[in-house]
């Protein structure tokens, strides 16, 4: 509720003071008098007091007449003076009693722009209370939202949660006061042809006169829409914390750890049962991590508890396994060109399937407008199925068409089977990526094994050269090898827990959202 208590209206000139008052009791107020008495100067008085002016139009204007702005006179017959200064005092008050005065300058004084307020009753009870002081800005950007903006005080004032309204760039937006005013009063220069004034449009707000009923009446279609479009930011909120996720752990785990079961987007499905496998990557197989961990803690058990040789002990067995080093390396040397070419070849599947997918999505809209076009009557791409030249309107049936009697389909046949090729090569482009990064990862497997191998080979030449009495540093080197690929490996195990709880998180909130 916002009640009208006292508007008092001020113009100085050199040589007089002239001005209104207008003392408005609980209830319904006649302002009774003749024409051009000042009774719509008061309406727009009031307009202006509140910031309001924009409610009748986009211009900044004061929208008061020349005796507030320029010049007035006492008779008809005196001449005019320059008012030198004039502003605008209003008393309102809320539903809980709360009593607000404002002022806002029109001419000689603060900028327009600027608005006081004082928490008291100034104008209806002079020389009580003069209250606490505080300024506010209008017709800036901020407001309708910031703390320092008059409207955003008003609102709060009158006791209203302005709801956020999307505008036609797609951002939200509070309903500007400005749109809901039109519905409060009616300025009779512009008529009484409807129930409410002309809403602004260029706050670019969508559906503006929509909006504005539905928040006046308290209707629950507005807050039905606004609760789904909270709803819809949540979803996407969460299906970016999900993507987010998901790429942390793929980076995290690295190439040759793949995860099975989690999905690209949150389902509610996996937040009732999520069912997630990582896998790694050994021998050219993908086993479960788990089982590669118990395998690298075995041998580095085994290692650990073997008694380390002499140099000279283990010469026989560091002599085969580099034999056989260099025998592995060969062969993975020539399967790392054979991947190298598979994930080449893989890649350029990949554009084609891709390439022939764009073709099909612009075949599938060429079809979609001819069909449009011809329900709507269109007899254009009609001609030439019926053996006509479209341009000369000749006969083309022995020239240009073929001799061969065969059926075309019609236009919705044709989308039709377009659309399900259109999902066979999406499904072939989801298998071509699945194949790429299964292609990629083993040659990152392969790669890394050459260089393990190196590295073995390596430690093995500078083993047979130590002195005979010392420990085999080959088995030390080996031990560090698998401590290091454990802890690497059960660092990414705890990583992947902790996003696949935060995951099913997100996929809760999505399936708690649809439902």
């Amino acid at each position: 509720m916002l009640r009208l208590r006292h508007l008092r209206l001020r113009a100085i000139t050199s040589l007089y003071r002239f001005g209104a008052e207008l003392p408005f009791l609980p209830g319904l107020n006649v302002v009774h008098a003749g024409n051009t008495s000042g009774k719509s100067t008061c309406l727009q008085a009031i307009v202006y007091a509140l910031g309001l002016e924009r409610s009748l139009g986009p211009q900044l204007q004061v929208p008061l007449p020349y005796a507030m702005r320029e010049r007035i006179h006492r008779r008809r017959d005196d001449p005019y003076e320059p008012v030198l200064e004039s502003y605008i005092e209003l008393e309102i008050e809320n539903l809980s009693g709360d009593i607000l005065t404002i002022r806002r300058d029109i001419t000689g004084g603060k900028d327009t722009k600027l608005i006081q307020t004082w928490n008291s009753a100034r104008l209806s009870q002079p020389g009580g209370d003069i209250g606490h002081q505080r300024d506010f800005f209008v017709h800036d950007p901020g407001a309708a939202q910031r703390e320092e903006g008059f409207h955003h005080y008003l609102a709060k004032f009158i006791g209203w949660d302005l709801p956020l309204v999307p505008r036609f760039d797609g951002v939200e937006v509070p309903l500007h006061l400005e749109a809901i005013f039109p519905m409060l009063f009616v300025e009779q220069k512009r008529g009484w042809a409807t129930i409410q004034g002309p809403f602004p449009t260029f706050f670019r707000i969508q559906d503006v006169a929509r909006r504005v009923l539905e928040f006046l009446l308290n209707l629950e279609a507005g807050r039905n829409r606004r609760e789904r479009a909270e709803i819809r930011r949540l979803l996407t909120a969460n299906q970016q914390k999900w993507l987010e996720l998901r790429a942390t752990l793929a980076d995290q785990a690295g190439p040759l750890v793949r995860l099975r079961g989690l999905p690209a987007s949150p389902t509610a499905e996996f937040a009732h049962a999520p069912d997630v496998e990582i896998e790694l990557l050994e021998d050219d197989e993908w086993r479960p991590l788990e089982a590669g961990l118990v395998d690298l803690a075995t041998r580095l058990k085994d290692l650990e508890a073997r008694e380390a040789p002499t140099a000279e002990e283990a010469a026989p067995e560091i002599e085969k396994r580099l034999e056989d080093a260099r025998e592995q390396i060969d062969a993975q040397t020539a399967n790392l060109e054979t991947l190298r070419t598979e994930y080449h070849a893989e890649l350029q599947d990949h554009r084609a399937i891709e390439s022939r997918l764009q073709g099909l999505e612009a075949d599938l809209r060429k079809n979609q407008d001819a069909l449009k076009l011809k329900e709507l009557g269109s007899e254009l791409g009609q001609i030439a199925g019926d053996g006509i030249c479209p341009t000369c309107h000749q006969s083309v049936t022995s020239e240009l068409l073929p001799v061969i009697a065969q059926k075309s389909m019609a236009l919705d046949e044709n989308i039709t089977f377009i659309r399900s090729q259109i999902e066979l090569y999406r499904l072939a482009l989801h298998t071509s990526d699945e194949r790429s990064k299964d292609l990629y990862s083993r040659y990152y497997a392969t790669q890394q094994a050459v260089r393990d191998l190196n590295l073995e080979i390596r430690g093995l030449r500078q083993s047979l050269v130590q002195p005979s009495l010392s420990s085999s540093r080959a088995v030390v080197e080996a031990i560090v090898r698998i401590q290091a690929r454990l802890d690497h490996l059960q660092a990414t195990q705890e990583k992947s827990r902790y996003a696949h709880r935060s995951n099913a998180g997100a996929c809760a909130g999505v399936g708690g959202l649809t439902r």
